[in-house]
């Protein structure tokens, strides 16, 4: 009988939610697709956001996927037995259809009947205010005691950017047995009962704005995620995600490469898991169109590639390998993914290429990292310079990530906020570089071109007009797994002056050209990104162009209220308030200007006011191309950073704005519709931000505003949504009683602990001393506890520490009467040291300071009564 692998997994689950009316989705690109909040896909549902949101109505309601996905937040861990980079999720989706009562139950079939988990080994945990899922589970046939509830922390999903869809959860567990790693988060770290988590079932129901406030999505969704390696570990009994099927063939050809055997070595294990993994992240990064590089996932792919290459090294392995290793990596996953096998060539020939720079500064860096690791055991210190560990990245090219982890396993630390601020102090030397560059190649006439793009001739602009034309393919250019295609006339907005680039299609008679972004060159060619769907295309072809016409009328409501906008903050704010930045979108505006301070409720609503005033007056909006000095006597407005030509346009709304503008806008004002200011913040010194929505857009985040009002009404307990400011009164008095109970309570709890301390004081000369550990407190917990103390104490030395996540937090205090002879700087810094850390400062009366060795806590706390005796024989 043939062995069971992790195809027959991915087969078997496509398989199981087709005969539910599931429709197969493929799996998009690690590059997500027109969504700036995340920087790689990381979960199954990101393909399918427009449809929870209500933006877009989808084909079915019903899918099934297998999503590539990637995450960077465990990169420094990948290695040990159970952390990833890149991964596959199984999932399945409902948009409005399905909810809890049908995916519970199936989800039980499924891992089951299909999987072959035992039913009494299966735990649950849901969110602890999901009384209807806890029902569901024990309607299966999961007893009570095996469903535990938890708050946001474990039982929360999303969203996976800063902001988008987002639910409660429910996961399912297995329990694999003793020996096994406890992933459950009511247990221990150290537990060994081996319930592993498989699969999460998101019951999507919310949206999550930039302030973390929730509000009922239009209908209720599913959304669930089966890691495709963890699902192996726990329908086959494996230990580990390395030991699937999925990692084996490529641990294998990494051993090989080496000369080494898994499972013989526990360093050279956690090498070659390092490459396994990073060998796949970086394979399938290059497949999606992302090169090394040091900013954004550009750094991710990087990053990952060189922490590889030196855990070759330390393997012994001293040729170049990613190409191999990317052969194995083909080889496993090419069956699911054909364009691995046509583009194998590429994705090693990039690999390779950064394989040959990196090995030719390793060497150096690792000698410059040694010799500062030398330095600082030499000066008694454990943290290297960030200056340093800058001059490192910028001369070596040495990822500051790789950079901690060399210095960890060394028992070292990096000043990451010095590193930062080296970071940052270079980056404005570039960008005050950038705009002399900038300026002076304007003024030499010089253009961004290259390739052939030097002798294709300009494309001809038509999108001010036009949203649909006929023009002739000059030139289509492969980009990755994606493609750069030229028209000789074009109806498609390229991105630029804030407003988003067209969306649409390009078709020809043998295929359909699918237009993803539109930008512009700087050297009168519109580029067209996107990936051929149907067929092919050919240069030299007619092809049709259609821009994406909804798309672009919400962007360009959203760009005609962004005059609006403008025009109504000088008459506000005053005439010195300007445009700083904008971002004209299909969803929204934002809009940055200087300002000194935050703009009032009063000023909003007065700009607000003036803008749906000038809307319902329904004013034409014109454009014109006019000599730049008829623009200046017409008034209009412009960006006194911006280089203008003689020849300008002018878009006039009525009489009321006139400003400098190349975007695409509404015919009349009234098309507007309802602009509503949505927030306005500080971006920085002297600069704000408006968001804001015009037309639909705007509709639909008042709806969301509506419905969270609804939400409040309901949890508050007030009876109408007129009732909910007198309930909120009412509920704010009960919490300021309650929080001043809570706060004579732990002053009283305080006080009593510090009694109980103080009544511990071991004379040391002729003065008192206390050094004890206090259980779990946080170092703002010792402040007040040293306080209360010294209180006690009238007179006398203060020192307490305890252990907080790993961090060992010190504060010494000493009353005013004995500062001359003891200082609490001085004292912090020698204790701290006995525990692996330091601290210190200038106040002689109170000082803070940490250690990083745990177990040295209590000799640290006994050092200090040595200390003290010290410092009073040398006054």
């Amino acid at each position: 009988m043939r062995t069971r692998t992790s195809d027959d997994i991915r087969a078997e689950f496509i398989e199981f939610w087709q005969a539910r009316g599931s429709q197969l989705q493929s799996s998009s690109s690690l590059i997500p697709h027109n969504d700036p909040t995340v920087l790689l896909t990381t979960a199954g549902m990101q393909q399918f956001v427009p449809y929870f949101l209500g933006r877009e109505r989808p084909p079915h309601t019903r899918y099934v996927s297998v999503q590539k996905c990637f995450r960077t937040s465990d990169i420094e861990e990948v290695g040990d037995r159970s952390h990833l980079t890149f991964f596959e999720m199984l999932g399945n989706f409902s948009l409005g259809d399905y909810f809890k009562a049908e995916v519970i139950p199936w989800a039980l079939e499924f891992s089951t009947r299909h999987m072959g988990l035992e039913q009494e080994r299966l735990w649950i945990t849901i969110h602890d205010s999901d009384d209807e899922a806890n029902e569901l589970w024990l309607k299966a046939g999961i007893p009570q005691e095996r469903i535990k509830r938890f708050g946001d922390e474990h039982n929360w999903w999303g969203p996976p950017g800063k902001t988008g869809p987002c639910g409660p959860n429910s996961e399912l567990y297995y329990e694999q047995g003793r020996g096994f790693g406890c992933g459950f988060p009511e247990d221990p770290p150290d537990c060994d009962c081996g319930r592993l988590e498989f699969w999460n079932l998101v019951f999507m129901q919310y949206n999550q704005d930039e302030h973390g406030v929730r509000t009922l999505l239009p209908q209720k969704n599913v959304d669930t995620g089966m890691g495709i390696e963890r699902a192996g570990v726990v329908a086959f009994g494996l230990e580990s995600i390395y030991d699937t099927d999925l990692f084996q063939p490529i641990i294998r050809a990494a051993e090989r490469i080496a000369k080494v055997k898994y499972g013989s070595d526990w360093d050279a294990d956690y090498a070659l898991r390092v490459l396994a993994d990073h060998a796949r992240a970086t394979t399938f990064l290059v497949l999606d169109g992302v090169i090394p590089g040091n900013g954004g996932r550009e750094y991710v792919l990087r990053r990952i590639a060189r922490r590889a290459i030196r855990y070759g090294r330390r393997l012994g392995i001293e040729r170049s390998f990613l190409a191999d290793l990317v052969d194995a990596v083909v080889e496993r996953m090419g069956p699911h993914y054909p364009e691995l096998q046509t583009e194998a060539r590429r994705i090693k020939h990039v690999l390779g290429d950064e394989e040959e720079l990196f090995d030719r500064t390793l060497q150096a860096g690792s000698a410059q990292i040694e010799r500062l690791m030398s330095e600082a055991r030499a000066r008694g210190d454990h943290r290297i310079s960030g200056e340093r560990a800058f001059d490192l990245y910028q001369t070596y090219g040495f990822p500051v990530e790789l950079t901690e982890e060399m210095l960890r396993e060394q028992g070292l630390e990096l000043d990451r906020e010095g590193y930062e601020a080296a970071l940052e102090a270079e980056r404005e030397r570039a960008r005050a570089r950038s705009r002399f560059h900038r300026a002076e190649d304007a003024a030499a006439g010089i253009g961004v071109t290259g390739g052939s793009l030097t002798v294709i001739p300009p494309t001809e602009f038509l999108a001010w007009t036009d949203t649909q034309s006929q023009a002739k393919v000059l030139d289509i250019t492969p980009e990755g797994a994606r493609a750069r295609l030229i028209l000789e006339a074009s109806p498609f907005y390229p991105e630029g002056g804030g407003q988003v680039g067209d969306t649409g299609w390009i078709r020809t008679p043998g295929g359909v050209f699918v237009v993803e972004d539109t930008r512009f060159d700087g050297a009168d060619h519109i580029l067209h990104y996107g990936r051929i769907a149907e067929g092919e295309v050919h240069v030299g072809e007619l092809a049709r162009a259609e821009v994406d016409a909804p798309r672009r009328d919400r962007a360009r409501r959203h760009h005609t209220a962004t005059h609006l906008l403008h025009r109504a903050l000088k008459d506000v704010l005053g005439e010195g308030t300007s445009q700083q930045g904008s971002y004209v979108g299909p969803d929204q505006l934002r809009f940055d200007f200087n300002y000194p301070r935050a703009v009032d409720r009063e000023q909003i609503r007065e700009v607000t006011s003036i803008i749906n005033d000038r809307s319902m007056d329904d004013l034409p909006v014109r454009w014109e191309i006019v000599p730049m000095q008829q623009a200046r006597q017409m008034g209009a407005i412009m960006m006194f950073d911006e280089k203008y030509g003689d020849q300008v346009r002018v878009v006039s709304i009525g009489e009321y704005s006139r400003e400098l503008c190349g975007g695409t806008h509404t015919h009349h004002s009234g098309e507007l519709g309802t602009v509503l200011i949505a927030s306005e913040s500080g971006i920085g010194s002297g600069k704000r931000r408006i968001t804001a929505y015009a037309g639909q857009a705007a509709l639909t985040y008042l709806n969301q505003r509506l419905q969270l009002l609804e939400t409040l009404t309901q949890r508050v307990g007030a009876g109408t949504p007129d009732e909910l400011e007198s309930r909120i009164d009412t509920v704010l008095a009960e919490m300021e009683t309650l929080r001043r109970e809570l706060e004579r309570r732990q002053q009283q709890q305080a006080h009593e602990a510090a009694g109980k301390l103080a009544s511990h004081a071991r004379r040391v000369a002729d003065i008192n001393v206390v050094a004890a550990a206090v259980e779990n407190a946080t170092q703002d917990d010792l402040k007040r506890l040293v306080d209360a103390v010294r209180e006690d104490l009238g007179s006398g030395v203060v020192v307490l520490g305890s252990v907080q996540d790993g961090r060992v937090p010190i504060v010494v205090g000493v009353t005013r009467d004995l500062t001359s002879r003891v200082h609490a700087g001085n004292l912090v810094k020698a204790i701290a040291r006995a525990a692996g850390g330091g601290g210190g400062g200038n106040r002689p009366d109170f000082a803070t300071g940490s250690g990083t060795q745990p177990a040295q806590l209590g000799a640290a706390l006994q050092h200090a009564y040595a200390v003290v005796e010290e410092a009073l024989q040398t006054r």
